[in-house]
């Protein structure tokens, strides 16, 4: 018998096979629904979807409602074999706008399967706001608009002279709300990237900052859109990144928000971060990001003699490529100098600050507990505790804090400060004057907010005074009598009765008891040390030695750094260098050492060390120095002017 004899008779068994069995593989028909988002604006677009698994079905229409319009659909078909069971699986996607505000309920309706099964679709709400334009009537062509992306045309031009309006004029208007999309009945949606045959792209980035013109260190919210066409969606395994070293971005600390959306009469899968990016110098940069994508490039079946090609061997081959996002500018400015308060730390946006004493009665030397709260939208970062004039009748100690975030792009929160101050006289004394400083980027000014602090009451008394020394015509009694009893009492002024012996003191017996124990003491002293020295190494001795080992390590990575000319490896060398020098001048870990720390406790010192600071968090977040950086003089600079012994 000949090779394809065999093949066609092979092909006829397995195809009989399979219609004996398909009927017994196949499980029952079921279907699911869905309408997102369920609350819209008038104008804006739905997205009913119906999924209908082990079913087959030829045309399925919505329910007619007063008041919504079907404006666009979209249906796929995919077939799995898995485990022994055959699946068959049908998406339908349905565009509902609405032409009025109100509360539209589509019908409950049933499904007929050629099977002969019938499915049932319960009714589903949906909640129409006023807010909005009444869609157009052509359904030649229905597309969801992507929220408006500024460019760097219709960016103004940067004022060197001073801080520009906030926001400008010209900047786009806020992003929608992820899920309430707009219906744009054009062919092409702007904004949207295109492939080569005209059609918007299947995977693109939009990316949309609240404003294109900050200041140094604000915080600028910022909307990041990942979309994906349906029919080749594939899971994502990892997080849209800045492109660049310019920028800093808050780290996303909830998953993306997945919506449906038509585009173009085309099905897509959106997921939205919401985050915030600041700039640590001033000038204008170019902002795009990227994301290593996944996506379904094609379906590759059987081959032609497999009789189950194409069917049972059906798989995505994915195509694996970084995408980027469009490309704007962003205009960075210089904080004034005019007007910056004294005690300004780089706190900017808009703040509501309150403050609180308890208990409002204490002794002296007894602690008063300050409760600071600076609440509303703005770099949470460079907010510090605010600050207590100096007052001689209080000591002050460090405060502690906390933050708690009301968004994910961690712009809006409430920081709460604990600060401990002891009083140190009694009566009734006012807390030293408190106040916090920040930079209002909308009004272009700075502000300082005096809060009010209550008066307490200190009862006690401060430091005991010393007795005075009786006259000499005073005797014991009168002495005790005069004697404050808060106070220590002074020595007994009788001698006493005394007693007369002729016995030489060497003849005594516990004179040489005292000196028999004044000899073996030092001795029994100096066995014990020595039997610790043997058993428990020199702490101090080891913290010492190990430290000046970690020192010379950090300085021979430096010049190992500077040889291969690894920015990297320099900037990390150096600043745990500076942290390891001021943690032993602190006992502090050196890893708790941040530059706020450094100049809560010497402003001076701070100053000398932000440059490397600023300079080591740009390069290690971006990967990379900027070109033209000099290593060899930052070594010499570290180790001639910042790791020099500083005093105690």
């Amino acid at each position: 018998m000949t090779p394809p004899l065999q093949i066609l008779r092979m092909t006829l068994r397995l195809a009989a096979v399979l219609a004996c069995t398909t009927v017994s593989c196949l499980a029952a028909a079921s279907v699911s629904q869905q309408i997102s988002p369920a609350e819209i604006n008038v104008g804006e677009q739905t997205i009913v979807t119906l999924n209908i698994t082990n079913g087959s079905v030829n045309d399925i229409q919505l329910p007619a409602v007063d008041g919504l319009q079907v404006v666009g659909s979209q249906s796929s078909t995919n077939i799995i074999f898995s485990n022994g069971t055959l699946s068959r699986s049908m998406t339908l996607a349905f565009a509902v706008t609405a032409s009025r505000p109100g509360t539209f309920t589509i019908p409950a309706f049933d499904i007929h399967t050629e099977e002969g099964e019938v499915l049932h679709v319960k009714a589903m709400k949906l909640l129409v706001d006023g807010n909005g334009t009444a869609p157009a009537t052509n359904n030649a062509a229905v597309a969801t608009t992507p929220a408006p992306m500024p460019n760097a045309a219709a960016n103004p031009a940067f004022n060197p002279n001073g801080p520009v309006v906030q926001p400008p004029a010209s900047a786009a208007p806020p992003p929608p709300r992820p899920g309430n999309n707009t219906a744009d009945t054009t062919a092409a949606t702007p904004g949207v990237p295109r492939d080569p045959d005209g059609g918007p792209a299947k995977v693109f980035i939009l990316i949309t900052p609240e404003t294109t013109d900050a200041y140094v260190g604000q915080s600028v919210r910022m909307r990041i859109d990942f979309y994906i066409r349906m029919e080749v969606q594939a899971e994502q395994n990892s997080l849209p990144t800045i492109k660049g070293s310019d920028f800093l971005m808050n780290a996303f600390m909830t998953r993306g928000r997945i919506s449906q959306l038509m585009l173009e009469n085309q099905p897509y899968l959106c997921e939205t971060w919401g985050t915030a990016i600041a700039a640590p110098k001033s000038g204008d940069f170019p902002l795009s990001m990227e994301r290593d994508t996944y996506w379904v490039k094609s379906i590759t079946g059987g081959s032609i003699f497999d009789p189950f090609g194409g069917f049972f061997n059906r798989h995505a081959n994915l195509a694996h490529q970084p995408v980027s996002s469009n490309l704007l500018t962003m205009h960075i400015h210089a904080l004034p100098d005019e007007g910056r308060p004294a005690h300004f730390t780089g706190a900017i946006g808009h703040f509501d600050v309150t403050g609180s004493a308890h208990p409002s009665s204490v002794a002296v030397g007894e602690p008063v507990i300050l409760d600071f709260s600076v609440a509303g939208e703005g770099n949470f970062d460079y907010v510090r505790c605010p600050v207590l004039a100096e007052d001689p009748a209080w000591k002050q100690y460090v405060a502690s804090s906390k933050v708690n975030y009301r968004d994910e792009g961690h712009m809006d929160g409430v920081k709460s400060f604990e600060q401990s101050i002891v009083p140190k006289k009694n009566g009734e004394l006012p807390l030293p004057a408190a106040s916090f400083s920040y930079f209002d980027p909308t009004a272009k000014q700075y502000v300082t907010v005096p809060i009010p602090l209550p008066v307490i009451t200190v009862t006690g008394s401060p430091t005991p005074i010393a007795s005075t020394a009786p006259e000499a015509d005073n005797d014991s009694t009168s002495v005790a009598a005069t004697t404050p009893t808060s106070e220590f009492l002074p020595n007994r002024l009788d001698a006493g009765s005394l007693r007369t012996s002729l016995i030489p003191v060497y003849r005594q017996t516990w004179f040489w008891a005292v000196q028999s124990g004044m000899l073996v003491l030092p001795l029994l002293g100096g066995l014990l040390f020595l039997m610790r020295a043997r058993i428990t190494p020199d702490d101090g001795s080891a913290e010492r030695a190990q430290r000046q080992h970690s020192m010379q390590q950090e300085e021979d990575a430096m010049a190992a750094a500077v040889r291969r000319d690894d920015a990297v490896a320099f900037f990390i060398a150096a600043r745990h260098a500076v942290q390891l020098q001021l943690g032993a001048r602190w006992r502090l870990s050196p890893e708790a050492l941040t530059l706020g720390e450094i100049r809560a406790r010497d402003p001076q010192l701070a100053e000398a060390l932000e440059p490397l600071f600023i300079q080591a968090d740009e390069v290690i977040y971006s990967g990379q120095a900027q070109p033209g950086i000099d290593l060899a003089q930052w070594e010499n600079r570290v180790r001639t002017e910042l790791l020099q012994p500083q005093p105690a």
